[in-house]
């Protein structure tokens, strides 16, 4: 069986690439002080133990989607979590505790491709005794989530060696970047020259593109692991109420949490989906009370706890968090379906 032991150097290494997931190996053994080859020998290590991966997200800013709820006969889980898995805008799944078994996050890049998931898209959905749909027009935090293990300072130099964003005239994420989407959702830290090769185009016009993108907060890169071997291994999810004129706002404040996987304010009695990572049931007596002296005019309507992820932004998942496969997310999977 694969060692799932994990070295506090691999630690530091997944943080420094949480900060910056196509971070140089010099830039990263600068910032945690070991070389550069150690830098890519313990990545490939944890690559090849399936215990860490980088790919790509649409930024939270354009980011349309589904927060379903699924209510289904024991017997019916596995094969209903399961076929969710396969839809390339089914973004992750996971078991809860509570009246609802099951949930799923869908991601699309505009309301009509929703629409098309959540009416139809999705049979597997036929075979729920109950299910419970949420739209969120953007998510306020959690695509991109850090450990927290690197100083300030460590965090600063390796922003430092990213080139600087400017928001003039930002672009548009289209369906012409579709393919080179999909590509880094398999590997986000494939170089120009490798994604030219697939592309059929110059790595000079793929450098330019992907700059593009991110300084337009169209994409975003991510470093996700294998969660119970790394810091908070539990997910809880919150259906909170807040006031409807600050139920934006309050979701913002919150996805800036280190501990958010997801926040988005939606429409529904339940104005704000929440789902934190906890190291352990206690934890969730931390979050609730810091969400009561921050946000006091939030009520939490309901909070269960995720026993199991099955895939997440796209990576297939083992009963311990590992990677078992992917299927690349695909934001415009339903607008291209006719």
């Amino acid at each position: 069986m694969d060692s799932l032991e994990v070295h506090a150097t691999d630690l530091e290494i997944v943080d420094a690439l949480q900060i910056s997931p196509r971070a140089t190996w010099a830039s990263v053994g600068r910032a945690i002080g070991v070389s550069e080859v150690t830098v890519a020998r313990r990545w490939k290590s944890l690559e090849s133990r399936r215990l860490a991966w980088i790919g790509v997200a649409l930024h939270p800013a354009v980011s349309y989607g589904s927060f379903i709820e699924i209510r289904c006969e024991g017997k019916k889980m596995d094969a209903i979590a399961t076929s969710l898995g396969r839809h390339p805008d089914v973004i992750t799944v996971g078991y809860t505790t509570g009246d609802y078994n099951l949930y799923c996050l869908t991601i699309a890049t505009s309301l009509d491709g929703v629409l098309r998931c959540v009416h139809g898209g999705l049979p597997e959905l036929f075979d729920a005794n109950q299910i419970r749909i949420s739209l969120y027009r953007q998510m306020t935090g959690g695509v991109d989530w850090r450990q927290g293990i690197l100083s300030a300072s460590d965090e600063r130099q390796l922003h430092g060696d990213s080139k600087s964003r400017s928001q003039e005239s930002p672009p548009v994420l289209t369906e012409r970047d579709r393919d080179l989407f999909l590509l880094l959702g398999r590997d986000g830290r494939s170089s120009p020259t490798e994604l030219a090769r697939e592309l059929g185009v110059s790595p000079g016009a793929v450098a330019r593109r992907l700059e593009q993108l991110q300084a337009g907060n169209q994409i975003v890169f991510r470093c996700d692991v294998a969660r119970p071997d790394f810091d908070l291994p539990l997910n809880m999810i919150l259906l909170m109420k807040a006031p409807a004129l600050h139920a934006e706002r309050t979701s913002l404040l919150i996805g800036h949490w280190r501990e958010t996987r997801f926040c988005a304010s939606v429409v529904g009695s339940a104005n704000i989906i929440l789902i934190v990572g906890l190291h352990d049931l206690v934890d969730a007596e931390g979050i609730l009370r810091r969400l009561s002296l921050e946000h006091p005019d939030v009520e939490v309507v309901d909070q269960r706890v995720a026993t199991r992820m099955t895939k997440v932004y796209g990576r297939l998942l083992d009963e311990v968090g590992r990677s078992k496969g992917i299927v690349p997310v695909d934001p415009w999977f339903r607008s291209l379906k006719g």
